[in-house]
């Protein structure tokens, strides 16, 4: 394999060659979500109460079946056979080190990471390491293994120290490994966040992230000068405003995109969370983001990392791959490099989806169902977070909360910080008193010749190989 570099807007090999990169999230492997794996609550909160439950010898070995069914060779195999010539790898910083001893590095994160690349080299795939889970959590939400919403990374000094040390380690390990094909610093950040996400229109703190970048950068170009990284906007990816110009040679920019056809009730085209959406409109969103606006302006390459499809209404699945197919088919017109939000999970988002009818399926769908139930437009938890923030917003008599994002921002606390904590012993208790090999059956769910192929991998399959 040929190390990557960046060549004005352009990807390429190092004799000149270029190179679009089209792949696939690895979601839910070094980086568990609970949407995606199928367990409530924060990742760190359920390895927590599986150690209280099953000791730390028993939760060590549903961890470890858990993520060899998320992802194998095989899984290289299946999707290098699919077109695709890149997999992007999220991982937690609690792989590699722990909040008791920070700075010291735990080999077993990086052999598990290691075995990855060393698929991916057997198999001429490209690997994008991305920084899922930093210290003190960049984003205050749920994907970043955050109980707390709150973005404590980006108020305190240590966390930025640690994520920097963190990828100075990175780069030196894999110093010139041309698997590698960047390192995507930081996963959709929220920069003024550090006290909460609250009602009112959010604002970027440029000097933060841009001084967080520009440290970051510097210090891995310091040990490996032709690395590429990448930068994904503000505000999970979507804001690019306030960025300074590229500063350094091989830089990737990256956003994410998660419109209204592609995950909110309704069809398309036609009229979804009160817009009329169609292709055009649809296209006219990508082409006018803040991320292709600054590639355009810098000429520099951008990276879509992370976009898809919620599929969670069997009545929605030819509305939903048809906003997916159009997306791509965006992507491909501009010349953006994409990766796929997510290969496999329980049957939300995944290329590939656990068989409903599969033991851990059959398991966990009692606790789904509660969590759906409060989660759907007409859902009785919906309903009543809006009459309480509602409430709440007339109260306080503050013309500048609004109404749609205090009813989104309570309803997401109740659910993340009570509803999937309260649920979180009943997941664990599934497995309490299971045998090792009952729970090893139990997780081969997840291996990729016992899912499903979901009708969205034939739609992303159309533009690979081209």
């Amino acid at each position: 394999m040929q190390r990557l570099i960046v060549k004005g807007n352009q990807i390429a090999t190092s004799d000149g060659k270029e190179v679009k990169l089209r792949g696939a999230n690895i979601g839910a492997w070094m980086n568990l979500e609970n949407f995606l794996n199928g367990y409530p609550g924060s990742e760190s909160a359920l390895r927590n109460e599986f150690a209280l439950r099953l000791g730390e010898s028993g939760a060590a070995h549903f961890f470890e079946r858990l993520l060899s069914g998320m992802f194998s060779e095989e899984d290289v195999v299946f999707l290098k056979a699919c077109g695709m010539n890149v997999l992007r790898i999220p991982v937690n910083y609690r792989h590699f080190e722990s909040d008791l001893q920070p700075f010291v590095y735990r080999e077993e994160g990086f052999k598990l990471l290691d075995q990855a690349l060393e698929w991916c080299e057997k198999h001429e795939m490209y690997a994008i390491l991305d920084m899922h889970t930093a210290p003190g959590f960049q984003s205050p939400d749920w994907h970043s293994d955050n109980s707390s919403q709150r973005a404590y990374f980006w108020e305190h000094i240590q966390f930025q120290d640690r994520f920097i040390t963190l990828w100075e380690h990175f780069a030196a390990r894999y110093r010139g490994r041309a698997v590698i094909a960047g390192f995507d610093l930081l996963n959709e950040p929220v920069s003024n966040a550090s006290y909460g996400r609250f009602p009112a229109q959010y604002r970027s703190d440029w000097d933060k992230i841009n001084g967080v970048y520009r440290r970051a950068v510097e210090a891995i170009r310091a040990i490996d000068a032709e690395r590429i990284l990448i930068l994904e906007g503000d505000y999970l990816g979507f804001y690019f405003e306030g960025f300074e110009a590229p500063f350094a040679e091989h830089l990737v920019y990256s956003s994410h995109l998660y419109p209204p056809p592609a995950v909110k009730e309704g069809h398309y085209p036609g009229v979804i969370d009160g817009e009329e959406w169609d292709k055009e409109k649809l296209r006219q969103a990508f082409f006018e983001s803040e991320g292709a606006q600054f590639a355009r302006k810098h000429n520099v390459p951008l990276l879509v990392g992370e976009f898809g499809a919620l599929y969670i209404h069997p009545e929605e699945l030819e509305s939903r791959n048809r906003a997916l197919g159009d997306m791509i088919e965006a992507f491909e017109d501009f010349g953006a490099h994409w990766t796929v939000w997510t290969f496999k999970d329980i049957g939300h988002m995944g290329l590939l989806q656990i068989d409903p009818s599969s033991e851990y399926a059959r398991m966990i769908a009692p606790l789904l169902q509660v969590e759906y139930a409060f989660n759907r437009d007409d859902g009785w938890g919906r309903q009543q977070v809006a009459v309480m923030a509602d409430r709440m917003k007339e109260a306080i008599e503050d013309a500048g909360i609004d109404r749609d994002l205090n009813r989104y921002f309570l309803e997401m606390s109740v659910r993340e910080n009570y509803l999937q904590v309260l649920l979180l012993p009943s997941y664990v208790k599934l497995f309490e008193g299971q045998t090792p090999e009952r729970i090893e059956s139990i997780l081969e769910a997840f291996r990729e010749d016992r899912c499903l192929r979901h009708d969205s991998l034939g739609v992303v399959k159309r533009f690979l190989n081209s």
